[in-house]
This record gives structure tokens, C-alpha cells and sequence, in this order.
């Protein structure tokens, strides 16, 4: 049996579906994308909380607002897709991943002249 794939978006995608001028509603939470567009009409927290973060990654809202485990499971109904590997903040845990700066090749430097500057001038 063959393996279903995961649809995958750009957190550009998602923003362009915000629900303005009849657009679908889709937002992220953990590089998962949901499609809420039925469901905002639904949701306990009123309409307008869905309004507000559709279009973008609303995983600190969702969890800041106490959500129950009644909104998780319906949250794995919602899902249509997930964020593009390249733009992924989270690991496969659910932890947010840590930034890697890359750092100039040995021998070159990658400040500029207001880099220089402002180096000097703050520390």
C-alpha cells in the first residue's frame, strides 16, 4: 500500500488565505496548517479570535489561550497540510527549534562598515 503524501504550503500561501474578500481561512500552529474556514462560525472563543490569526502562524495565541483537549482533537480534523521543511520552526516533537547562525568562512568577514560601527559604539 502506497504512503500518503502530506501536502505541503509556504507560510505565503497560508497568508494569502486570511479570509479577507471571501478567501479561505487557514492558519499554523506547530508547521501544521489548518483549514478553519467552516469551523470559525463554531469555535467557543467566537468568531473574531479565528479572524484575527488566520493568515498566519497562531501557535503562541492557540497557546496562550488554554485550549482544551476537545480543541486538539478537532484540530486534527482542520489540518490540510504542513509548512515547508525550509520554513519550519519546530522539530518533529513539537519543540521550537533552536537558530543556527552560520558563521564567515575563515579569512573573510562577512560586518560591513555600519556593522563595524555599531559593534564598536555598543560593546
Amino acid at each position: 500500500m502506497a504512503e500518503s503524501t502530506v501536502k505541503t504550503y509556504t507560510l505565503a500561501e497560508v497568508a494569502q488565505r486570511d479570509g479577507r474578500a471571501g478567501a479561505p481561512m487557514w492558519m499554523v500552529y506547530k508547521d501544521s496548517v489548518y483549514d478553519v474556514t467552516n469551523y470559525a462560525n463554531e469555535h467557543p472563543g467566537g468568531v473574531e479570535s479565528i479572524v484575527e490569526e488566520a493568515g498566519t502562524d497562531a501557535t503562541k495565541a492557540f497557546d496562550q489561550s488554554g485550549h482544551t483537549s476537545d480543541a486538539r482533537e478537532i484540530m486534527k480534523k482542520l489540518k490540510i497540510g504542513e509548512i515547508v521543511e525550509e520554513e519550519k520552526k519546530y522539530d518533529a516533537n513539537g519543540k521550537k527549534k533552536k537558530r543556527v547562525v552560520k558563521a564567515a568562512p575563515e579569512g573573510e568577514s562577512s560586518r560591513s562598515c555600519l556593522n563595524v560601527v555599531t559593534c564598536g559604539l555598543i560593546g
